[in-house]
């Protein structure tokens, strides 16, 4: 059976009419017809989809464009505010001495007699009591540190301060110092370690938990690095009594960092001097405020300069010479500006500058920047400001002698200028400026002096209320200057219209010499805002 195609093609060859005209031309433009409407077809098809991906193109790009929807959950928040706590200071207690008078036990601290303490509180009511333990077995006596705490109230505050006089063959003079707030960093400038010094760091914590305390110690050489500087512990309600020798030997000018972690304590160095046989007064000087740029020292006594002048040419009596020692805590070296300013605008002052290296310490005379001849004193007695400058974050102390001038009025004629005078020394502070009202207490003691130093470019005058009685005073402090005022001992004044200025309280006599800096209370805590 033939295949249809083939029939087909065959019976149209049979069939087609020899007469009719050729076909052929017409099949074949209908062939390029159909070609081009092919063409024009896929081409179609082709702007079609172009146009399709473009409008794809753009409809993804405008939802991209689109906001989408979002679902945030605010982080929950807790603001807490404290509840205010009680006001605290501590006085450091009595003045110690490591074995007894007899010599024996010399690793043992013991009591040189008890301190006078003056307290009192402001706007509330004062308590007070006796450290518990203590390395000196004075815990819970008169001889013990004292704790002084007031409830918290609005405009209350409180101050204390305590004196003793030394008078034993080895320990003589007079030291005074400030009730403390407890913190968990303390500066402490001052002491020595070289022979004939002898340096105690006394450390209580007032806390009802026990205190762990690192020491950092800076010498002339750098820090010191000895066993048992850290990890040291101090029991809640006690007090530890630490010889600075055991690791710190032969240092003529440390700096002290102490670091309590758990509770807070109050820290103090206890420096006593013996030249050979003679015993050459004694100190206990207290925190001097974290590393700063600009410090003030204020109120720096100077007095009885001839007798401590005469005294240069004895053996052993170098350290007699009033200078300024500065410690750079930092890994940057620092350009210092020290300028001793004489409250007697009749006075010259002086200026030097110092170049300390990143964690060392560096002493100069006071008087280095003096011109004076052979013999004379550069410094004469009167009341004076140090003020320090520097480029780099230091602290800084000033030490200042007194001895007594054999030739002076009164004293024996027969009293020669080989033989060592009765003398003393002080260590001399930075004043923080005073943030508000603040109360002092002035401890009693000899001659006290409140010396005010204004380093505003306008007068200020502060008024000082007696609390408990006694007399009000007032004191106009130049712009840029000080100004001092005799205060009754054994009195606490309150300080109104202080702000911004820096403040201090010095004793002087013969022989006799003390300070400590005012500070006004810590900040109390605000409001926390806690966070998960």
């Amino acid at each position: 059976m033939p295949d249809p195609d083939e029939t087909g093609a065959v019976a149209g060859a049979v069939d087609r009419d020899p007469g009719a005209p050729d076909l052929a031309p017409d099949a074949g433009q209908d062939e390029r017809t159909g070609r081009a409407r092919g063409a024009a077809l896929v081409g179609l098809r082709v702007v079609t989809g172009t146009a399709g991906i473009v409008a794809a193109v753009a409809i993804i790009a405008a939802v991209g464009l689109l906001p989408l929807p979002s679902h945030r959950v605010a982080v929950p928040t807790v603001t807490v505010t404290p509840q205010p706590a009680d006001q605290v200071r501590v006085c450091p207690g009595a003045l110690l001495r490591l074995g007894d008078e007899s010599g024996q036990n010399a690793n043992t601290p013991s009591t040189l007699g008890a301190p006078t303490v003056t307290a009192t509180g402001v706007g509330a009511d004062l308590t007070g009591q006796p450290i518990g333990l203590s390395d000196a077995d004075t815990g819970g006596g008169p001889s013990a540190p004292r704790q002084f705490t007031i409830p918290p109230a609005a405009g209350a505050t409180l101050a204390g301060a305590q004196s003793q006089v030394a008078d034993a063959s080895d320990y003589t003079g007079f030291a005074a110092a400030s009730c403390a707030e407890p913190s968990g960093s303390i500066w402490l400038v001052g002491g020595s370690t070289a022979v004939g010094r002898t340096t105690l760091l006394t450390l209580t914590n007032p806390s009802p938990v026990d205190a762990t305390v690192a020491l950092t110690i800076l010498s002339s050489e750098g820090p010191v690095s000895a066993p048992g500087m850290s990890g040291i512990v101090v029991k809640a309600g006690s007090q530890r009594v630490i010889p600075l020798a055991g690791y710190a030997p032969d240092v003529a000018a440390p700096v002290v960092h102490v670091v309590s972690r758990g509770g807070q304590v109050v820290a103090s160095l206890q420096q006593s001097i013996v030249r050979g046989l003679d015993a050459g007064g004694v100190d206990l000087g207290g925190a001097v405020g974290a590393p700063a740029k600009h410090l003030v020292i204020a109120g720096v006594r100077v007095f009885d300069a001839i007798g401590v002048n005469k005294t240069l040419g004895l053996s052993d009596w170098d350290d007699v010479v009033a200078a300024v020692r500065v410690a750079v805590p930092g890994a940057r070296s620092a350009k210092v500006q020290v300028s001793l300013v004489p409250q007697d605008a009749k006075l010259d002052g002086l200026s030097f500058e110092m170049d300390v290296s990143s964690h060392q310490v560096s002493e100069l005379a006071l008087d280095s920047a003096a011109e004076t001849d052979s013999g004379a004193v550069a410094i004469p007695d009167g009341m004076y400001s140090v003020v320090i400058d520097a480029d780099r974050p230091v602290v800084a102390g000033v030490r200042v002698s007194t001895a007594v001038d054999p030739s002076a009025a009164g004293t024996a004629a027969t009293v020669s200028d080989t033989v060592a005078p009765p003398s003393d020394f002080a260590w001399f502070g930075p004043s923080p400026v005073l943030n508000g009202d603040t109360a002092v207490a002035i401890a009693r003691g000899p001659a006290p002096m409140l010396s005010v130093f204004n380093p505003t470019k306008a007068s200020a005058t502060v008024t000082l209320d007696a609390q408990a009685g006694g007399k009000d005073l007032s004191l106009v402090i130049p712009a840029g200057g000080s100004a001092s005022i005799a205060v009754a001992p054994d009195t606490v004044y309150l300080l109104t219209h202080a702000t911004g200025l820096c403040a201090a309280v010095s004793f002087a006599a013969a022989a006799q010499l003390g300070h400590y800096a005012v500070s006004s209370a810590g900040p109390v805590s605000g409001p926390i805002t806690i966070r998960p």
